[in-house]
């Protein structure tokens, strides 16, 4: 779901304007022009755009993914369009990207303190997902599951999965 019409430039542009609204500011954690780049050249993008400026950002990877998951790895929003639901129509959006490449879940890593985000989140069906070996313990970690799987990591039996999975068809992702 790569838009056609952005430039790398644009994205770089919006991540320096989204930069310290996250808890830690992007640009403490990379390089925002490689960022950038590696955004356009790798990563789902589905975004708002109104008069040729990104206004939202939700951006992630559904291809070369490690155990058939996506990636969420960043929803953002420019002061002055949030609370308009942007960022929640942009993560159904990329659910949907995700469904289409056949893949079993989408997981994303949140603040917790970041109560708005992590609303959002539960609200379209992720739930908190622990790992034995987490490796960003500090952070919450959340999964949403697009279809049927057997982990031993949520301990769901089949037929709940089944139900999880019903619960989480196309339909309700459109009725959110």
């Amino acid at each position: 779901m790569k838009e056609k019409n952005v430039s790398k430039e644009q994205i770089e542009l919006f991540l320096r304007e989204v930069d310290t609204s996250f808890p830690t500011p992007l640009s403490m954690k990379q390089n925002l022009s490689d960022y950038a780049r590696k955004l356009f050249e790798k990563a789902t993008l589905c975004m708002e755009i109104q008069d040729g400026r990104i206004v939202s950002v939700a951006a992630g990877y559904t291809e070369n993914v490690i155990e058939n998951r996506g990636y969420l790895s960043m929803v953002a929003t420019a002061d002055g369009y949030q609370g308009r639901g942007y960022a929640k129509k942009l993560v159904k959006q990329f659910l949907e990207a995700a469904s289409d490449a056949q893949l079993d879940a989408v997981h994303l890593y949140a603040v917790s303190t970041n109560t708005k985000a992590v609303s959002m989140y539960e609200k379209l069906g992720f739930e908190e997902w622990k790992l034995s070996d987490e490796p960003r313990p500090d952070d919450l970690h959340l999964i949403y599951y697009l279809s049927i799987i057997e982990t031993g990591e949520t301990g769901r039996s089949p037929s709940l999965l089944f139900i999880f999975y019903f619960h989480r068809s196309e339909e309700y992702l459109k009725s959110i």
